[in-house]
C-alpha cells in the first residue's frame, strides 16, 4: 500500500499566523498613526509660535511709533481717516472697542481694536530711509522749519474678523482747511505734499487707493487690550464705544494678549505683552 509522506498547514496553525500578522500592522499601524500625530502636533506649535512672533513683532514696531492712541477712527479733530473699505453714505466708524465685522455684544471676543495714529511717511513699514510726509499748507511752505511744518497723518488697525488677526492702514483724507467750511482737495498732489510732483502722485495713488489687510495669523481666539498710564490701567477700558475721544490721550503703555490655537484645537499658546509708546519719527 502506497503512504504520502506530504505534510501541510492546519487550520489552525493558519489562524495563529493571520492572528501574528494582523497584530504586528496593528502595531505597526498604530506607531505610524502616532508619528504622524506627533509630527502634525510639532508642525502646528512651529506654525503658532511664528505667528505670535510676527505678530507680537508688528503691534510692537507700530506702538513704538505711534504718537497717539485713539478711541475712534475718525473724530473730526486730528484723524480724519475714512476707511475706503466700506462703501455707502455713512461709512462704518473703527472704535476701540468695537469693529465694523464684529457683533455689539459685549462677550464678543473679536470687539478691540487697536487704533493708533502715526505720522506718515514716504516709505513703507520696515524700510530704514523712511522720511516723515510734510503738509504744504498757505502757511505752512515746504521750506518751512520742520519742527513746526504740519506732518501728514495716518491710523493703523489691529482687529480680528473671523479669528484672523488683521493689520490695515488707512491715511488721513486730504481736506483743503483754506476753504470753509473744509472740503476734499482738489487740486494736484504736488500742491498737497512736500515732494516733487512725480513721488508726490505715486504717495497719493498709495494712501488713498482701498488698503489690502496685512494677515498676520488664524485662530487667535484672544486679541485683549489694555491701556496704561505708567504702571495705572486706565479705567475707561471697560467703557462704551462712545467713550470720550480724549479717554486714552493719557496712554503710555499699552498690554496686548493675544491667543493662538490650531484648527484642531490641539495645540494652544497664549502671550502677553507690556509695550511702552516711544515716538521717534
Amino acid at each position: 500500500m502506497w503512504r504520502s509522506n506530504e505534510s501541510g498547514f492546519t487550520v489552525v496553525e493558519l489562524a495563529l499566523v493571520m492572528v501574528i500578522v494582523a497584530m504586528v500592522v496593528g502595531v505597526f499601524s498604530q506607531m505610524l498613526i502616532s508619528a504622524n500625530q506627533s509630527a502634525s502636533i510639532s508642525k502646528a506649535k512651529v506654525e503658532i509660535s511664528r505667528n505670535m512672533h510676527n505678530s507680537m513683532d508688528a503691534i510692537e514696531t507700530d506702538v513704538r511709533q505711534a504718537s497717539r492712541f485713539k478711541v475712534s477712527s475718525y473724530d473730526g479733530e486730528d484723524t480724519f481717516a475714512t476707511d475706503k473699505n466700506f462703501s455707502g453714505a455713512t461709512p462704518r466708524e473703527w472704535r476701540y472697542r468695537s469693529n465694523p465685522y464684529s457683533s455689539s455684544a459685549i462677550t464678543d471676543p473679536e470687539k478691540n481694536s487697536l487704533i493708533l495714529l502715526q505720522y506718515a511717511t514716504n516709505m513703507g513699514r520696515g524700510a530704514d530711509s523712511r522720511e516723515i510726509v510734510y503738509l504744504r499748507t498757505p502757511k505752512f511752505d515746504c521750506g518751512a522749519n520742520k519742527t513746526q511744518q504740519p506732518k501728514y497723518k495716518k491710523i493703523v488697525i489691529y482687529f480680528l474678523k473671523n479669528g484672523e488677526l488683521h493689520r490695515r492702514t488707512i491715511y488721513n483724507d486730504l481736506v483743503d482747511f483754506s476753504s470753509y467750511p473744509p472740503a476734499p482737495y482738489s487740486g494736484s498732489a504736488a500742491g498737497y505734499f512736500c515732494m516733487n510732483s512725480l513721488d508726490a502722485d505715486k504717495f497719493k495713488d498709495r494712501a488713498m487707493k482701498l488698503r489690502e489687510d496685512s494677515i498676520l495669523a488664524t485662530g487667535v481666539s484672544e486679541f485683549k487690550i489694555n491701556y496704561y498710564d505708567g504702571k495705572t490701567l486706565i479705567s475707561k477700558n471697560s467703557d462704551a464705544p462712545d467713550s470720550d475721544k480724549k479717554a486714552l490721550d493719557g496712554a503710555d503703555n499699552v498690554e496686548i494678549t493675544l491667543t493662538i490655537q490650531s484648527p484642531s484645537k490641539q495645540v494652544s499658546d497664549s502671550q502677553t505683552l507690556m509695550i511702552r509708546k516711544i515716538n521717534n519719527l
